[in-house]
């Protein structure tokens, strides 16, 4: 039986971009959203976010750390040449954008701290995909 080679093997870098585009990062898009889908689904049914909607983005904020540190890990052991200082700076602001979202909107009790997480939420997967382009080493 022969096994597709993923699309990254052969490319300069090696299979060192799946840790960074693979299976984790779609994760956090997957899970991105659909706490924004939740969210929207609140801001057009008029209702604040409850606990259920910030325990959702606590979970996507634990994705983020981990992804934050498995990121500046992997640069750390990577020799080749890249933006490393805009690389973890995309990491560290997606991982600081959902609590100050969070904060910001904890005792907001109208429609607009749906809106406010509905937007924060749909930045997150674009953010990753920067974070890819900056490991891939193409500019976007």
């Amino acid at each position: 039986m022969r096994v597709a080679r993923p699309p990254w093997e052969g490319r300069p870098g090696g299979a060192t971009i799946a840790r960074v585009t693979g299976p984790f990062a779609t994760a956090i898009i997957v899970v991105s959203l659909v706490l924004a889908l939740w969210a929207v689904v609140l801001l057009v049914a008029n209702r604040p976010p409850g606990k259920a909607l910030f325990a959702g983005v606590a979970v996507l904020e634990a994705m983020l750390l981990a992804f934050l540190v498995g990121g500046i890990v992997q640069m750390a052991g990577e020799e080749r040449d890249f933006a490393r200082l805009e690389f973890v700076g995309y990491l560290v602001g997606m991982a600081a954008i959902p609590p100050a979202a969070a904060w910001w909107v904890k005792d907001e009790r109208s429609r607009a701290a749906a809106g406010v997480l509905a937007v924060v939420l749909l930045v997150m997967p674009i953010l990753v995909i920067r974070v890819q382009q900056v490991w891939a080493g193409t500019s976007g």
